[in-house]
């Protein structure tokens, strides 16, 4: 009964905790610039999920000017595909936070290590949704950066199910990580080795549309095998080998992705950033062009979610 207690009223306290007119509900994730909690707002009662930037991040000016004009171009975009920025704000404690919508549903790195690698169908019809998000932000000159499978999401919203939602925007541009590794290279390189543009990785030019569109080619490869286009426990090796290795054909993985959609991957992961897609759009119009589009539906992503059960809609994480 203590011990009940004693969790009990940790739990309340915790709940108690504010910011601004939202209060904290449960901690939902972390990454390396701070924690994602399950919020809500305190008058509209309306669920979000609120990011809290570590102090030391927000401490620094630098970085918070960028974050607050990153925010404010973010909350410009008003595609469906891009996730919705609510609100930000700094706590009486100097916390620094920003509010999102909340997304039932999975990240994409967690939908392909539950489940496998996806349906070759499937994997098109997320993509072009992610394609249209990017299309709007490299519109106005925004350059995601770090394009990845944790930062897109298989959502529920409005009833439909399998809605991709791309996640921060820029917002994480220092740390970078790979399983049970973390490596910070302030000003230097930006983004995450496993997902990361050969001029990325050598940091001599700095990343435009195009190295977007190679981080998409390197997730579709992940989302088609289940495996990263190159693996080593060293960023350092998986670096260089974005900027000097072939890539393995995805088929040598799995049989049964179709050729068109292959050659499409691969296009993306070309070294030079003039070899690719030169803009989304293009990349877009290629998805379409295989094919497999059109053949994973609403209805089939429907039919999955069901079978996959409620625990498959947890919440969006950090």
């Amino acid at each position: 009964y203590g011990t009940y207690l004693t969790n009990s009223l940790r739990q309340e306290a915790f709940e108690a905790r504010e910011f601004g007119q939202y209060r904290l509900k449960r901690l939902l994730g972390s990454g390396g610039m701070g924690e994602v909690y399950l919020a809500e707002h305190r008058l509209l009662k309306r669920p979000c999920a609120l990011k809290l930037i570590r102090r030391h991040k927000a401490d620094d000016p630098r970085t918070l000017a960028r974050f607050q004009r990153e925010v404010q171009t973010i909350a410009t975009l008003s595609h469906w595909n891009t996730v919705e920025i609510f609100d930000y704000g700094r706590a009486d404690d100097g916390t620094f936070y920003y509010v999102m919508e909340y997304l039932p549903g999975l990240s994409i790195a967690d939908l392909v290590e539950r489940h496998g690698p996806l349906p070759p169908a499937r994997v098109v019809y997320l993509l072009e949704q992610v394609c249209d998000a990017l299309r709007e932000a490299h519109a106005v000159g925004l350059v995601h950066r770090d394009v990845k499978p944790g930062n897109i999401f298989a959502a529920k919203r409005g009833g439909v199910y399998d809605v991709a939602k791309l996640l921060d925007f820029g917002l994480v541009k220092q740390a970078i990580e790979t399983e049970g590794e973390h490596l910070t290279l302030d000003g230097t390189i930006t983004g995450s080795p496993l997902f990361m543009s050969p001029e990325q990785a050598t940091g001599e030019n700095e990343p435009d549309g195009r190295s977007d569109i190679y981080a998409l080619g390197a997730v579709a490869y992940f989302m088609l095998t289940g495996h990263p286009v190159f693996e080593s426990d060293k960023p350092l090796k998986v670096l260089f080998a974005h900027v000097n290795e072939p890539v393995l054909p995805p088929t040598q993985w799995r049989g049964d992705i179709p050729d068109d959609l292959e050659k499409v991957v691969l296009k993306c992961l070309a070294k030079r950033p003039a070899d690719r897609y030169q803009d989304v759009a293009a990349l877009r119009y290629a998805l379409r062009d295989t094919d497999c589009s059109g053949k994973w539906t609403r209805d089939d992503a429907a039919k999955w979610w069901q079978s996959a059960g409620k625990d498959a809609l947890q919440p969006v994480e950090a």
